[in-house]
């Protein structure tokens, strides 16, 4: 197996890990993209604090069913009073609702088998992201440094081989 590639950038005392989709050519299911996403659960878990979660209604009914969709909302912490939807002229295109990740919430995303089940994902400690999905373009964690070793460490354990490509801002 080649190794993963993740683009890293350091963000002040933090760096950000970016598995970009395109470039490693996995599959949202595959046993690596989902140690991926284990190990950054890992690396942060004790950080973390609410998630928030992007999706389409149709999009997420054609994934999982009508059914299992609203099951799978309601779970995580969906509701009419945190929700907020984004509309194109008159038609609903996506919603949005922020909810505490408790400790079954966090089970849901560490035992995931495809990661893009839900379009776009944010698991923050407070207000600041930490784990990021997006719309299957990447995967990323912003980690202090502690967190940023615990990171390589939980890949190594997992027996995934990866390398680093920094990236410079130009700063």
């Amino acid at each position: 197996m080649n190794a993963v590639t993740f683009y890293t950038r350091r963000q002040g005392e933090e760096t950000s890990f970016e598995y970009n989709f395109y470039d490693n050519g996995f599959s949202p299911s595959n046993l690596a993209v989902r140690k991926v996403l284990m190990a950054m659960l890992e690396s942060v878990h004790h950080r973390l604090t609410h998630l928030e979660v992007e999706y389409n209604d149709g999009m997420l009914a054609d994934k999982v069913g009508a059914r299992r969709a609203g099951e799978l909302l309601r779970f995580l912490g969906a509701s009419k009073t945190n929700m907020k939807e984004t509309y194109s002229g008159n038609v609903v295109v996506s919603r949005v609702f922020r909810a505490p990740l408790t400790p079954e919430r966090y089970d849901y995303f560490h035992t995931l088998q495809d990661v893009s089940q839900l379009s776009h994902y944010r698991l923050q400690e407070q207000e600041k992201d930490r784990i990021v999905f997006y719309f299957t373009r990447y995967l990323q964690l912003i980690a202090p440094q502690q967190e940023a070793e615990r990171f390589a460490e939980r890949l190594d354990a997992y027996g995934l081989p990866y390398r680093w490509v920094p990236i410079d801002r130009g700063e």
